[in-house]
This record gives C-alpha cells, structure tokens and sequence, in this order.
C-alpha cells in the first residue's frame, strides 16, 4: 500500500468522526434557542396566572354580594360585616337569622391571600365588596372590581 493511500485514509476517518459530531457553536445556538422559547412561555404563563386570579375574585364577590342579599331577603338589614353571613350576629335568634348564607367556616379571602372589603348601606340598597388586587393595598390601580365595578 502506498504512502498516499494511507494519508488519505487518515483524512477520510478523521473527516467523518470530525463531522459526526455538533460543534460548540451549533450546541450553544441550540441552547440560546431554548431559552429564549422558554422564557417566551413562562411570561404566557404568569400573565394567564394573573388574569386567573382576577377572575376568580369577580366570582368570589359575586358570590358574597348573592349572599348579602340573600341576608337581607330574610327581613334583615345587610350585615354588618361579611362573617354575619356565616355565624349568627350578637343579639339574633336562628329564625330570623336564617343562615348561615355561605359554606365553611371562614369568609374566603381574595386569590392574593387578603380579606375583602366590605360596606353596606340600607337606605341606598347597595353592597361594595372589593379585593385589594394584586398588591394587598385598597385604593390603588389594580383594586377589584375597581371604581367602574
């Protein structure tokens, strides 16, 4: 066997374990590819988380505004505060009462771990229920349902 035949060999093997491989570039193009999509994802994801818990405390008010009314419908005044909806106010028997309006043990606090606010006003018929939002203070931007709700 000649010399050239032995070199040319050693170039086609090295040729071809050379290219079997992914070289650095193309793995760190790979990598830089996938965190970009998942970083794409995980905002997709909080934003639905956010618009979830937005959601589920308009279902929640809703649900204790039905609730006060519920109250009131029995021959009551709105309650004093959102607990009357669970216990029996000082100084009412049963049968006036009428409750307990909602299931549980406990008002259910906002997604965000807060209580919510509550008034009423009998002379106008009107109940406010609203969650402090996202950042746990009332009055602010994020406040649910907000000044239009």
């Amino acid at each position: 066997m000649s010399t050239f035949r032995k070199t040319s060999r050693k170039r086609s093997i090295y040729r071809s374990q050379r290219q079997s491989g992914f070289t650095l570039l193309e793995l760190l193009l790979v990598m830089a590819i996938l965190v970009i999509l998942a970083s794409l994802s995980t905002v997709a994801v909080l934003n639905l988380q956010s618009s979830s818990q937005s959601k589920a405390a308009y279902a929640q008010i809703k649900i204790l505004k039905n609730a006060c009314t519920m109250y009131k419908l029995n021959g009551n005044p709105y309650p004093k505060s959102l607990d009357n909806l669970i216990a029996i106010p000082p100084g009412m028997n049963s049968a006036t009462w009428g409750g307990p309006y909602l299931e549980g043990s406990s008002i259910p606090v906002d997604p965000w771990q807060n209580p919510y606010k509550y008034s009423a006003n009998d002379s106008t018929d009107q109940v406010t229920i609203s969650s402090a939002g996202k950042d746990g203070q009332h009055g602010t931007s994020d406040d649910i349902p907000g000044t239009n709700g």
